[in-house]
Formats: C-alpha cells, sequence, structure tokens
C-alpha cells in the first residue's frame, strides 16, 4: 500500500480517523495526544483472540472498517484507561475489554464527525460483536499518551476504498477550458452587454393602509417633489443619474443632468479594462 500522504486520495479518508483518535486519546487521559499514521504493509500479527471491533458506514460513505489489537495491546491500553499499573502477564478482564469499547465507539462517534464535511450525510456505527479479520488498506495510529506508547490498527475494507472521490486536482485537470477560463477584460465585456431595468422616479409619497385603500379613480397623490427639482434614474433601488424630464416622439425620456458616484464607477471600471 502506497504511503499516506497529502497529495494522494487514501489521506482524504484516513485523517479524520487520525484526528478522531487523537481526540479520543486526549479526552481519555486528560492531554494532548498526538497520533500519527503511517501504511502497513504486512498483516497484523496473528493472534487466537485479537481484540477487535467492525465498523459499519452509510451515507456519503460506503463499507466498512476494523479496529484491530492484539491482546498485549489491548491490555496495556485497557490499564491505562482504568488506571490499572502496567502488568503484561496481567489477566485480560472483561472489564478491559469494555473499556476498550467504550473509547472505540467514542472514537467511532467523533470520526463520523470528522468525517462529514468531506462525506455529507456520513453515518459510522461500532459492531462490538464482531470479531472482523482487517482487510484492504491497513493503517497503524500510533501515540504516546499516559506514559507510554499506544498502537492500534485501522484496516478500510476495499468497499469503503471505493468511496473516496477523485483527487481535486485530477477533477480539475479533467475539465476542458470553456468560457470561465476568459480573461477578466473579456467577462466584463460579457456582463456589458447584459440588459437591465432603469427606473425614472419623479418622486415618492409615503401613505398609510387606510389612505391607500381609500384610493379611486380621480385622486390625487402629492409627492416631494416640487416640477423644478430634477427626477431620478434608478437601477434597481441604486440611484446612478439625474435629470430633467422631456418628450421624445410622444414618450417620456431623460436630460441628464447629473451622473451619481456609482454610475461614474461604472465607467471607469469599463474604461479600465480596455
Amino acid at each position: 500500500m502506497p504511503a499516506i500522504t497529502s497529495d494522494n486520495s487514501l489521506y482524504m479518508l484516513a485523517e479524520p480517523f487520525r484526528q478522531a483518535w487523537s481526540e479520543v486519546l486526549s479526552q481519555a487521559f486528560g492531554s494532548a495526544c498526538n497520533v500519527s499514521m503511517s501504511s502497513e504493509t504486512t498483516s497484523p500479527p496473528s493472534e487466537a483472540e485479537p481484540v477487535s471491533f467492525g465498523i459499519t458506514a452509510a451515507g456519503g460513505l460506503a463499507g466498512s472498517a476494523t479496529i484491530y489489537l492484539t491482546k498485549s495491546e489491548a491490555l496495556a491500553l485497557a490499564q491505562k484507561l482504568l488506571s490499572e499499573a502496567q502488568d503484561p502477564a496481567a489477566e485480560f478482564k472483561p472489564s478491559h475489554k469494555q473499556a476498550i469499547e467504550d473509547l472505540a465507539r467514542k472514537f467511532v462517534q467523533h470520526a463520523s464527525a470528522a468525517l462529514a464535511p468531506r462525506f455529507a450525510g456520513v453515518a459510522l456505527q461500532l459492531n462490538p460483536s464482531d470479531n472482523p479479520v482487517p482487510q484492504g488498506a491497513l493503517i497503524l495510529l500510533s501515540a504516546d499518551a499516559a506514559g507510554g506508547p499506544l498502537t492500534v490498527r485501522l484496516s478500510l475494507a476495499p468497499e469503503m476504498l471505493a468511496s473516496i472521490p477523485a483527487p481535486a486536482a485530477q477533477t480539475a485537470a479533467s475539465v476542458p477550458e470553456g468560457p470561465a477560463s476568459q480573461s477578466p477584460d473579456n467577462n466584463l465585456d460579457l456582463l456589458l452587454g447584459v440588459d437591465l431595468n432603469l427606473t425614472l422616479r419623479f418622486g415618492q409619497r409615503t401613505l398609510t393602509l387606510r389612505e391607500i385603500m381609500e384610493l379611486s379613480s380621480g385622486s390625487i397623490i402629492e409627492l416631494d417633489r416640487q416640477v423644478q427639482e430634477p427626477a431620478d434614474l434608478l437601477l434597481g433601488d441604486r440611484l446612478i443619474a439625474k435629470g430633467e424630464v422631456v418628450i421624445v416622439d410622444g414618450n417620456y425620456g431623460l436630460r441628464i443632468t447629473e451622473v451619481s458616484d456609482a454610475q461614474a464607477g461604472i465607467e471607469r471600471m469599463h474604461m479600465a479594462a480596455r
């Protein structure tokens, strides 16, 4: 299996698991715990009774994964969790397995949250009754917590690996250049050809709902502007110019007498693009 680096697709899946394991151990031992990850090319040590849990994925991520510890690794971890003295010769009790299962359940919860931004709707579930055999990509999660090293193996089944999307760089490279790759000047020229609706405002007036309901044919509304005052030319709700109202071939028109800062800014932008 290739090394796990930030420039390959496996990192997208493995990094959230590493982050989750670091968070869970930090909470369990009350101090920051850094976790490193590496790919393991050999199968995990074969034991008659390893401690392993299955993880199933649903939503934006499919397939399964396996948390795998040898009996000695599981005993060392459980003794740390239960604040017991480190004794490799001690019996591995049900309380030890329960402590690891509780930690694994928290690990799965944190991993679901860490994977969510990359795999929408992802949901992971721990299957403590399973005793799965690791398969697929094997990742070694190594930490130094509570005064000693901790090692956990995480295997990602082929179905889960198949859920990893293509790297963004490869996706972008496969998309042919189109209009979006045009220069800013060309883009501005395209925008300058867009039709926009202008509004001529002679004035305005605020009325109550009662006054509006009392309007009828022949009612006169007095506006807040004198006849000799210039009318407003609006683009949406933005004032772009003022001028005198004229009649052109029987239609209203506007002779511009004043250009607002907004209109001047548009003109300067267009001239700069040229």
